[in-house]
């Protein structure tokens, strides 16, 4: 039997709400170079140096991929089909001119008309 696919998801937000619920009272000094904070709730530092890191994995992340496609380009090994050629943009539906829309032709008169005895209203009325 295997896992949810959302099971460590839901393990790490369990384990992240509880750091926080059991260090909520936590106060640390902060020194960042050109100023210290002090008296910093402890959850909100370490979740901006979460959020820090993360940025800094992605940023590095797309430097090192472009210079990898632009290193198998050269090579060879990573053929991308040509871009297709820009075409002009499509025109708004509001910008189109609006055609008037097509009137049906008036049916002829028709002498077939059903007549039905309706049963809803009293006929003594």
């Amino acid at each position: 039997m295997t896992a949810p696919r959302w099971l460590p998801a839901a393990a790490v937000t369990v384990f992240a709400a509880a750091l926080a619920w059991f260090n909520r009272g936590e106060r640390v000094a902060l020194d960042v170079g050109i100023a210290t904070f002090y008296r910093a709730p402890l959850t909100v530092v370490l979740f901006l140096a979460f959020l820090a890191g993360m940025l800094s994995m992605l940023l590095l992340s797309l430097r090192q991929d472009r210079r990898l496609r632009d290193e198998l380009r050269a090579r060879g090994i990573l053929d991308l089909p040509a871009p297709p050629a820009a075409a002009a943009p499509a025109e708004p539906e509001w910008q189109r001119p609006q055609q008037a829309p097509e009137r049906p032709e008036p049916a002829a008169a028709d002498d077939r008309t059903d007549i039905y005895v309706r049963y809803d209203e009293d006929p003594a009325a």
